[in-house]
């Protein structure tokens, strides 16, 4: 193998296995949070708004409804992964808070024909009203639209051989979570969370939303409560 080859394979190799980066988060706690969450029986998950971003060949190959059928089925799997993270982790010797089934949630809002970008048009309040609890957490996903593993090695490679003082080009997909946690009573926002994430080659949609929502969840401040 040319020398010159060989450099190539290996800056492949190494911009191939990049492990996510760019990372930045905000995180805002209500100081009256400890207090309200602990009149909290009951908190509701809502499914995620997920807004999913597809390669031109994957928006070619689906319809419109299978698209938005993947957003949801994103949704509801953010939503079953928090309420297992209570159940396992939050709840694990001594409930904190007792979470909704999301089934029975999923149940009332589909009984109202209530769709998880329609959330937005009710108040904290009216949700929690609605579904019968104390508390509420809901957010969004936005993944952006990624480039081809193959697109975007090249372009990785031609940066580090034209410009060797920039880093391993960008981020191949890209993700913003946004989780809100609400008092159900005052419909006071108690808790914000707010995640981007960049991942390099070999990244897709579902390794952005485990990767969040894992992230996520172990900030939860239910978990500092005294039960």
């Amino acid at each position: 193998m040319k020398p010159k080859h060989f450099v190539v394979v290996a800056l492949l190799a190494a911009v191939c296995g990049l492990p996510s980066c760019n990372q930045s988060r905000n995180i805002y706690t209500s100081p009256s949070f400890t207090a309200v969450a602990k009149q909290h029986k009951t908190i509701a998950i809502l499914p995620f708004d997920v807004k999913v971003g597809l390669r031109p060949n994957e928006q070619r190959a689906m319809t419109e409804e299978r698209h938005y059928e993947l957003e949801r089925q994103h949704g509801r799997a953010i939503q079953g992964a928090l309420q297992v993270h209570f159940l396992q982790t939050i709840n694990k010797n001594k409930e904190k808070v007792h979470v909704q089934d999301v089934a029975t949630t999923n149940a009332i809002l589909m009984e109202k024909d209530i769709q998880p970008e329609e959330l937005v048009n009710f108040t904290p309040t009216e949700l929690a009203s609605m579904l019968g609890v104390d508390a509420v957490m809901m957010g969004t996903l936005t993944t952006d639209k990624p480039l081809s593993n193959g697109v975007a090695a090249a372009m990785a490679v031609y940066d580090l051989l034209a410009t060797p003082n920039l880093s391993m080009g960008g981020p191949t997909n890209t993700g913003m979570a946004v989780m809100k946690i609400y008092d159900g009573a005052t419909g006071s926002l108690l808790w914000n969370y707010e995640k981007g994430l960049a991942r390099y080659l070999g990244s897709d949609t579902n390794t952005i939303t485990k990767a969040i929502t894992r992230k996520a969840a172990k900030k939860i401040p239910y978990a500092k409560l005294k039960a």
